[in-house]
């Protein structure tokens, strides 16, 4: 049925879609760094200009707002991929319960993480990226907290999008072999 192969490629596209904004996340990261390590005359020319700690604090905000806004766009993305997916596999499943509590599973969490930690943790973010918010323990350890919330439920999403997949391919294989009125006997060689 075509709505196992579209519910896996959604599948696909929903994993791809959390491991790229992983890679994102750990790139916004060590761009500061490699901006402030360049040897481009002109970024060295605006870093003296600035100052040094200036400029790494105005990079790091920039990279984490890109984070905030690339993440909350990925969510939206989520959401729509989610219902989808729920779709063809309410339609591609016989309606079978293992997948459709995964794909809810997922939906759930991504709905979560847009309603509740996302806002949280750009708040937070935004509280703890310049001074005197950076410098004080309570607003960073609120902010790494959250973080842990976020990264742990991508962690359960992305678990339960290898099982659903998982048990997509291996429903498709136990499928594949089966055909209603086909009996297959073994030829024997005289």
């Amino acid at each position: 049925m075509h709505t196992r192969r579209i519910s896996t490629f959604l599948l696909g596209a929903w994993i791809g879609g959390i491991l790229f904004m992983a890679s994102i996340t750990l790139q916004n990261v060590r761009v500061p760094r490699l901006v402030m390590a360049g040897t481009n005359p002109p970024v060295a020319q605006a870093i003296k200009k600035l100052g040094f700690e200036e400029t790494a604090l105005l990079l790091r905000h920039a990279g984490a707002e890109e984070t905030r806004r690339y993440s909350y766009v990925w969510q939206e993305v989520e959401l729509f991929l989610g219902l989808i997916l729920a779709g063809c596999l309410f339609l591609g499943t016989q309606r079978r319960i293992l997948p459709l509590t995964l794909c809810g599973v997922m939906l759930a969490l991504a709905l979560f993480q847009h309603v509740a930690v996302t806002p949280e943790l750009a708040y937070r973010g935004r509280e703890t990226d310049f001074p005197p918010g950076n410098a004080a323990l309570g607003p960073v350890t609120r902010m790494l907290a959250m973080q842990q919330v976020y990264f742990g439920i991508e962690i359960v999403k992305l678990a339960a999008g290898v099982i659903l997949s998982s048990y997509l391919f291996v429903f498709r294989a136990s499928r594949r072999g089966r055909k209603p009125g086909v009996v297959i006997e073994d030829a024997v060689e005289s």
